[in-house]
C-alpha cells in the first residue's frame, strides 16, 4: 500500500506509444477474414494516434499501415495478412530498434506488400 505522502512514480513519456501499439495489435488480431469497414476505420484511427507517425522506424511502418488501410477502404479490397505483417513490423521496430540496413529492408518489404494491392486499389 502506498503512503499518502509518497510522490507518484512519473509515467515514461513513451508509455502511451506502447499502449497504442498494444491496442493496434489487439484490433488487428481480431480482424475477420472478410472486409469490415468499421473494424478497419477503428484500426486506422488507433494508428493515427501514434505520435511518431511517419518518423524513422516504427512511425514509417505506421504510415505504411495507414496507407494500406486507406487503399483497402477506397477500393473495397482486403487482406488480413497484409495488415498483420504491418502490425508485426511495427512491434519489431519498437522492440528491436533495427539498424539502418535492417530498417530499410523491412520498409522495402512493406512497400512490396502494399504494391501487391496498388493495381486493385486505384480509383
Amino acid at each position: 500500500m502506498r503512503d499518502q505522502n509518497e510522490t507518484p512514480k512519473p509515467v515514461h513519456r513513451r508509455a502511451g506509444d506502447a499502449d497504442v501499439l498494444a491496442l493496434a495489435e489487439g484490433l488487428a488480431s481480431a480482424l475477420g477474414r472478410t472486409l469490415d469497414r468499421t473494424d478497419l476505420d477503428v484500426l486506422r484511427t488507433v494508428a493515427e494516434s501514434y505520435p511518431d507517425v511517419g518518423r524513422d522506424g516504427a512511425g514509417e511502418v505506421v504510415a505504411s499501415l495507414k496507407g494500406l488501410i486507406d487503399d483497402f477502404l477506397v477500393a473495397g479490397a482486403y487482406d488480413r495478412e497484409a495488415i498483420l505483417v504491418h502490425v508485426r513490423a511495427w512491434r519489431f521496430m519498437v522492440s528491436r530498434k533495427p539498424d539502418k540496413r535492417e530498417r530499410l529492408k523491412i520498409l522495402s518489404g512493406l512497400r512490396e506488400v502494399r504494391d501487391l494491392y496498388a493495381p486493385s486499389c486505384t480509383v
